[in-house]
């Protein structure tokens, strides 16, 4: 009994003297590090074989300085997406989080009604593409996020006056035909949303990327065929594809007024050269 009250006894005189070292060796708690939510549809996030870009675009960030969460969703409007997924996502946002919006490709099929105004359509109940823009824009920030939209990505889909195409290829070809005379969709729906995207900022006040532009000059100095074989059909881009509508991106967020994007980029994302300012509009 006595030597099982000296072994009782031993162990609390260890105990005092171990958990205090314990305590000190444990390690301390990672700073936390914001996070850019990726939102829009299949462009940004894509199954299969197919990838959209805002898969590849993480290897432009370090990973140790910022988060990328891409939440974008295949098949989804401004509209859908924000019925949706909206719901789930704005919860996880934080202050000091980024927001990259980019919708507009798909809110024509899924009759999102046109335009930016308030207004609520009588039959169908839903508002504008611009309200649904707006929404999500002001929650986000409401939370203390950066938000950064995005005009709709250029999309394979070519127009020459002496041929016509096919996501991409050409389907019939006049005499005198020219390659270089190729020229690809700058923005669809004849380019209402990426004009909306815009409106929204200047209401808002939010910077804006006319990622339309700043893409479809890229692709034109590429030439048709060489964009086409990044392509699985108009819209959707194969794994390299992805990885240069990505660049095209980062080099964008790189062109903003101190840009907020610069610090956190990996060694892959500051070699990118920057893109000219003609395509960003910084907030006043």
């Amino acid at each position: 009994m006595i030597a099982f009250t000296f072994f009782i006894r031993l162990v609390a005189a260890w105990m005092l003297l171990a958990v205090p070292i314990l305590l000190a060796a444990e390690p301390l708690a990672a700073p936390s590090i914001p996070t850019i939510f990726v939102c829009g549809d299949s462009t940004a996030k894509s199954p299969g074989d197919i990838m959209g870009w805002g898969t590849p675009i993480a290897d432009y960030f370090d990973a140790a300085k910022v988060m990328i969460n891409n939440v974008a969703h295949a098949g989804t409007a401004s509209r859908t997406y924000f019925e949706t997924d909206w719901p789930k996502v704005l919860p996880q946002i934080k202050a000091g989080d980024f927001l990259l919006l980019v919708f507009g490709i798909n809110d024509g099929g899924l009759r999102t009604p046109p335009g930016l105004g308030d207004e609520v359509d009588p039959v169908s109940g839903y508002h504008t593409y611009g309200w649904y823009m707006s929404k999500m824009a002001t929650d986000a920030r409401e939370k203390g996020a950066r938000v950064f939209l995005l005009t709709v990505t250029a999309r394979n889909w070519w127009l020459n006056p002496r041929a016509t195409y096919r996501n991409g290829t050409i389907v019939t070809q006049q005499e005198g035909y020219d390659p270089l005379e190729d020229r690809i969709e700058r923005g669809t729906g004849d380019g209402r949303y990426t004009q909306w995207t815009k409106d929204v900022g200047q209401r808002l006040n939010l910077p804006v990327l006319d990622l339309t532009n700043l893409l479809a000059d890229r692709y034109e100095k590429m030439g048709r065929a060489s964009v086409s074989v990044n392509y699985k059909d108009h819209n959707h881009t194969f794994p390299a594809g992805a990885d240069i509508v990505a660049a095209t991106i980062v080099s964008g967020l790189k062109a903003f007024r101190e840009s907020p994007f610069t610090p956190l980029l990996s060694a892959k994302g500051r070699a990118l050269e920057t893109a000219d300012k003609k395509y960003v509009t910084n907030p006043q």
